[in-house]
């Protein structure tokens, strides 16, 4: 199954979106709801903050371009 870009989140002001990809690719150690709770905390809306979490798991363990990430592009969900 495929994840799809997300077009709202793409369009999120870039330091937003920089900000929320990095605690996707590098936060090993919050649980789903603590770092939903820190995204809206700074900015996010709940919706934009769940949406984003689907994604946590294409961002680890990954490198990605600057504008070829999972949010932008689409991606391969990760297999545990």
């Amino acid at each position: 199954m495929l994840l799809e870009p997300d077009l709202e989140l793409a369009a999120l002001p870039w330091p937003v979106l920089a900000f929320v990809e990095d605690y996707l690719a590098n936060d090993d150690r919050s649980s789903d709801a603590e770092l939903a709770a820190h995204f809206m905390a700074n900015g996010l809306t709940r919706g934009q903050a769940i949406r984003a979490l689907r994604f946590r798991g294409a961002y680890q363990d990954a490198f990605f371009l600057t504008h070829e990430t999972p949010i932008r592009c689409g991606a391969r969900p990760h297999q545990a």
